[in-house]
C-alpha cells in the first residue's frame, strides 16, 4: 500500500523540539542547574544513577515530521509496539484505539499521560483509549519495555507508554493536515487470484481521506512563574473498504493453492431435502437446489464489504497549567475532553445455519421451482424434522391430509438488507490537580488527585432478529391466495427465501427485510477516582553514600488509592444468547456493574556505587517495591487479594561510550471489571465425534458402548448408575457451554528479565545504539480452556486433571445437554468462564538505533 499525504500548516510560534527517536539514556545529574525532566520508569525527579530499564523516546520533531493525524501512528513506528484497536479494525471493534507492547495484549500495557494513568477506554473495552491523548500537545513519547508495576501499579507487565506533554508552550499554533490512501492495485499475485475466482480487480483507487485541524495556544505569566496552555482539534476520516484494495477484494485461504475463501452462509439449506438426497444443498440463481459444492460460485465474498478503515469524527479539547505560588511550591492542573464517533461495517448478517421452522402448506415453499426430470429437487420435495424428531416429506404429509410445522436448517445471507453497521460514540474526560514543591534542600513532595471517566453507546443495525425471522417463515395464503404471515402482528411480511425471480434475482422484498432486521443498543459509563503522593529525598548529607561515589542515595516513598467503576446496560434483544436475539452479533451482551478499589504504598531507591573510576565511569543500583491491597465488588459479590511487585537493576557505564544494563522485575495485571463481573452466559459448543460415532465419550446408544471407561466418566460427574443405564448423546453434537466472569480471580504476575548494552560513540556525535535481550513469563494469566480440551483432559486423568474436571457438571440424567440444571444447583455443561489458568511467555532481542545531526554541521547552514 502506498500512502501519499499532503500537509498544509500555519504556525505562529516556535515550539521546542526534541530530536529523532532514540534509545533513552537517563543520565546522572550534573552540577549545572538544569530544568527538571520527568523520566518514565521512575518517580524520582532527581536521580544520581542512570536508569537500568530499556527506554525508547520519540521526540516532538519526529512526530511533527511524520505528519501523522492519529496518535497510535506515532508509536506504531516502533517494532515492539502493536496497535490492537484502531480505525482499521471492523469485526470486533470497540470504537477505541489501544496499544499493545510485545504482543502480550493491550490490557498488559499501561498507558500514561505525564505519569498518570488513563481510565478504562470505554464501556466495551478495559484498555486505555489513546484517542484521549492531545497529539499537538505531546512533547515526546517514552516507551519503557520492561515490567514497571512497582513504579506505576497494575497493567505494566509488558511495559509503559507515557505521553509527556509540553509544559511551557508560549504562542499560537494552528496546524492543518490532509491525507489520503492511494493504491494502484497492481499486485500480480492478487490479480491472478481474483481472475481465477471470477472477481474483478478494483484498479487504482484513491479513498480514505482524512483531515485534521488542531490549535495550540499558550502563555507564560509576566513573572515567569506559570503557564497556561489551551488545545483543541477536530478530525474527520473517511471510510476505506476491502473492495477498494486488490488484497482485500476477497479473503484469502488455501494450502497448496491460494484462493478466495468465502462464507458458506449464503443460500444454503442443511438436512434431508427429499428424493433420497441428504446433506447440504445450495440454491442456484434459478431456484434449483443442488448439492453444495462450495467454491467461489456457491460462497459469499464477505471480505470486500468489510471496512479496511473505519470512518471517524473526533473532537479533542482541553487545557493545562501550572503556577509557582511561592518558595518552590507549585500548583498544577490538567483537564481534557474527547468525543469520538465511528462506524464499523462488516458483511451482511445471515441466519447462520440455525434451525428454523416452517409449515408444510407454506405457499412459498410449494412454489419453489426446480428442473424437471428424475432426481430433481424442489422445495415441493421439502423434508423437515417434525417435533417428534422424524424426518418427513412435506409432500407425503400433504397427500395424507396433514400440514405440520417442520424444522429445517438455513443459512441465508441478508444481501437484501445491506452490511451490518455498528456505530460507537465514546466520550472521555479527565481532570488532574496537584501540588508539588520543595520541603528543604534535600526533600520534595508531590500530591495529586485525578477524576476521569468515559461514556459510550453502541448501536448495532441490520442484524437479523431471530424471533421475527421465525415469524416471517410461517406463511399461509389469504382469502385472495396471496402469501401472508400466519401471525401478522408487528407488520410481519413473509420472508421468501424459497424462491428466486425469473431473472435470477432475490425474491425477498425490502418490506420483508425491514421487518426481520433488528437494532441493538448498549450503553455504559466508567469512572476513575485516584489520588496519591510522594516524598522524595537526597540522602547524601545523611551519610548514605558509597565510599567509591561522589553522590549519595536518593529515595522515595509514596501512596496511591484508586477506584475504578464500570456500568453497562443492554436492551432486551441484545441480552438474548445463543443467536436467538440478534444473529451475527457474536453472542449476548449482558449487563455489567462492578467496582475495583486498590490502596498502595511504594518506595524507590537509587544508589550510586562507583563513580569516576577506570572501567567504571558509573556503576549504580536502582530498586523499587510496591504493595497493593485490592477489593473488588459487583453482582452482590465481593472479594479481596493483595500483591507485591518489585524491580532491581544495575547500570554499569564502562566509559562515556559503553554502558551495560541489567534489570529484573515482577509486575502484575489485576483483573478488570469485565474479567470479574460480565454476566454468566449459556450457549452451545460443538464437540468432536468419537471413534464410536458419538460426541460425548460417556454416552452410549443401542449397540454402541461408551468410548470412555466408567472410571474416566466418573471424573466428569457421571455416576456408575448413569453410566450403566446409558447416557443419551446429542445427535446434533451440541452441548451446553457456560461463559462469563469470575469474581474470584486474582492478579496475573509477570516476571521480566532484561540485559543490554548502549553504545554512544564519541567519533560520531548523535549516534546511539542499544541492544537489549528480554524474557517475560506471565503466570496466573486470565483466560479460559476450550470445552473440548477440558473434557479430554478430565477423561485422561493424571496430574492436573482436576482443573479440567472442575469445569464440567452433568445434569440429573448424566448428560451435558438435556438440561441446564446440575444436581445441587449450578449450571450443567462445560464451563469456559474466566480463570487464572494460563501462562504466557515471550523473549527476544530489541535493537534500537538513533541518529540525529544538524545540517549546519555539514555546511548546510540554511537548512539546519
Amino acid at each position: 500500500m502506498k500512502l501519499i499525504s499532503k500537509k498544509c500548516r500555519v504556525s505562529l510560534a516556535v515550539a521546542a523540539a526534541i530530536g529523532a527517536s532514540a534509545p533513552g539514556v537517563v543520565s546522572a545529574q550534573s552540577d549545572e542547574a538544569v530544568e527538571e525532566v520527568v523520566v518514565t520508569g521512575t518517580r524520582l525527579r532527581t536521580t544520581n544513577v542512570t536508569a537500568a530499564s530499556p527506554l525508547v523516546q520519540i521526540g516532538a520533531q519526529e512526530i511533527d515530521d511524520r505528519g501523522v493525524a492519529r496518535v497510535e501512528d506515532v508509536v506504531n513506528i516502533l517494532p515492539n509496539v502493536f496497535v490492537s484497536q484502531t480505525s482499521e479494525v471492523a469485526n470486533g471493534a470497540s470504537g477505541t484505539s489501544t496499544l499493545n507492547l510485545r504482543g502480550l495484549g493491550s490490557n498488559r500495557t499501561l498507558v500514561l499521560i505525564d505519569g498518570k494513568r488513563l481510565p478504562f477506554g470505554s464501556p466495551f473495552s478495559s484498555s486505555a483509549n489513546v484517542d484521549m491523548v492531545p497529539a499537538r500537545l505531546v512533547e515526546r513519547v517514552d516507551v519503557l519495555t520492561s515490567g514497571a508495576s512497582a513504579v506505576y501499579g497494575s497493567d505494566a507487565v509488558a511495559g509503559v507508554v507515557n505521553f509527556v506533554t509540553k509544559r511551557n508552550f508560549e504562542g499560537f499554533e494552528l496546524d492543518y493536515q490532509y491525507g489520503w490512501n492511494e493504491n494502484p492495485n497492481n499486485n500480480s499475485f492478487m490479480a491472478d487470484v481474483l481472475q481465477r475466482n471470477g472477481l474483478s480487480n478494483p484498479g487504482g483507487v484513491t479513498a480514505g481521506e482524512a483531515g485534521l485541524i488542531s490549535m495550540l495556544m499558550g502563555a507564560n505569566t509576566s513573572d515567569g512563574a506559570g503557564n497556561i496552555t489551551i488545545f483543541g482539534s477536530y478530525e474527520d476520516q473517511e471510510e476505506l473498504l476491502g473492495a477498494d484494495r486488490d488484497t482485500g477484494a476477497c479473503t484469502l485461504g488455501g494450502t497448496s493453492t491460494i484462493n478466495c475463501v468465502g462464507s458458506s452462509n449464503f443460500r444454503r439449506f442443511n438436512g434431508t431435502l427429499g428424493n433420497g438426497v441428504t446433506g447440504t444443498m445450495f440454491q442456484q440463481a434459478d431456484g434449483t437446489l443442488t448439492p453444495f459444492a462450495g467454491g467461489a460460485a456457491e460462497t459469499y465474498n464477505f471480505g470486500a464489504r468489510n471496512h479496511y478503515q473505519r470512518p471517524v469524527e473526533r473532537w479533542n479539547l482541553g487545557a493545562s497549567g501550572h503556577y509557582e505560588i511561592s518558595g518552590g511550591l507549585e500548583a498544577y492542573a490538567d483537564t481534557s475532553y474527547m468525543n469520538n464517533v465511528t462506524t464499523a461495517q462488516i458483511a451482511e448478517s445471515a441466519s447462520f445455519n440455525r434451525p428454523f421452522e416452517t409449515n408444510c402448506d407454506n405457499p412459498l415453499l410449494q412454489a419453489g421451482r426446480g428442473p424437471s426430470g428424475a432426481g430433481s429437487l424442489t422445495f415441493a420435495d421439502f423434508t423437515g424434522t417434525r417435533l417428534d424428531g422424524v424426518f418427513t416429506s412435506c409432500n407425503d404429509l400433504l397427500t395424507a391430509g396433514e400440514s405440520p410445522d417442520v424444522q429445517f436448517i438455513n443459512s441465508h445471507r441478508n444481501v437484501e438488507g445491506g452490511p451490518r453497521i455498528s456505530t460507537y460514540e465514546n466520550s472521555s474526560w479527565r481532570a488532574v490537580a496537584g501540588l508539588r514543591g520543595d520541603l528543604t534542600d534535600e526533600f520534595s513532595f508531590d500530591v495529586y488527585a485525578q477524576y476521569s471517566g468515559t461514556e459510550g453507546t453502541r448501536i448495532s443495525q441490520r442484524d437479523l432478529n431471530f424471533k421475527r425471522v421465525q415469524q416471517a417463515l410461517f406463511v399461509v395464503a389469504d382469502a385472495n391466495g396471496n402469501p401472508v404471515c400466519r401471525d401478522a402482528s408487528g407488520g410481519c411480511v413473509p420472508w421468501n427465501i424459497f424462491e428466486r425471480n425469473a431473472d435470477g434475482s432475490t425474491a425477498v422484498t425490502s418490506a420483508a427485510t425491514d421487518f426481520i432486521q433488528g437494532v441493538g443498543i448498549v450503553t455504559g459509563e466508567t469512572e476513575q477516582l485516584a489520588y496519591g503522593g510522594t516524598l522524595e529525598g537526597d540522602l547524601t548529607n545523611y551519610g548514605l553514600q558509597s565510599p567509591w561515589a561522589d553522590s549519595g542515595v536518593t529515595g522515595l516513598i509514596g501512596f496511591e488509592s484508586r477506584t475504578d467503576e464500570l456500568r453497562r446496560l443492554a436492551d432486551d434483544i441484545s441480552k438474548i444468547s445463543g443467536g436467538r436475539g440478534l444473529t451475527g452479533t457474536g453472542g449476548a451482551t449482558l449487563p455489567i456493574a462492578g467496582e475495583i478499589e486498590v490502596d498502595e504504598i511504594f518506595t524507590e531507591l537509587s544508589i550510586p556505587v562507583i563513580q569516576g573510576a577506570a572501567y567504571a565511569e558509573e556503576v549504580g543500583i536502582s530498586a523499587g517495591y510496591r504493595y497493593s491491597d485490592y477489593t473488588t465488588s459487583g453482582n452482590n459479590i465481593s472479594n479481596s487479594f493483595d500483591t507485591d511487585t518489585w524491580f532491581a537493576g544495575v547500570s554499569w557505564a564502562i566509559n562515556d561510550e559503553i554502558r551495560v544494563r541489567y534489570n529484573e522485575s515482577v509486575a502484575i495485571c489485576a483483573p478488570n471489571v469485565f474479567d470479574l463481573y460480565v454476566g454468566i452466559n449459556t450457549g452451545l459448543v460443538d464437540l468432536s465425534t468419537g471413534e464410536n460415532g458419538l460426541f460425548d465419550p460417556c454416552a452410549s446408544a443401542a449397540g454402541v458402548a461408551p468410548a470412555a471407561s466408567a472410571a474416566a466418566c466418573a471424573r466428569t460427574g457421571a455416576s456408575a448408575a448413569q453410566y450403566s443405564a446409558g447416557i443419551e448423546d446429542n445427535p446434533a453434537g451440541q452441548y451446553n457451554l457456560i461463559t462469563g466472569g469470575n469474581p474470584n480471580l486474582i492478579a496475573e504476575s509477570g516476571a521480566t528479565t532484561t540485559i543490554g548494552v548502549v553504545y554512544t560513540p564519541n567519533w560520531l556525535t548523535g549516534l546511539s545504539v542499544a541492544i537489549d535481550y528480554f524474557d517475560i513469563e506471565v503466570t496466573d494469566a486470565i483466560g479460559s480452556i476450550p470445552a473440548q480440551s477440558s473434557l479430554d483432559g478430565c477423561l485422561a486423568g493424571g496430574p492436573g486433571s482436576e482443573t479440567f474436571c472442575g469445569l464440567i457438571q452433568r445434569d440429573t440424567a448424566g448428560t451435558l445437554w438435556l438440561s441446564n440444571d446440575a444436581p445441587g444447583g449450578g449450571l450443567a455443561g462445560i464451563s469456559q468462564q474466566n480463570a487464572n489458568i494460563t501462562s504466557l511467555s515471550t523473549k527476544g532481542i530489541d535493537i534500537n538505533v538513533g541518529y540525529a545531526m544538524d545540517l549546519s554541521d555539514i555546511g548546510l547552514d540554511d537548512w539546519g
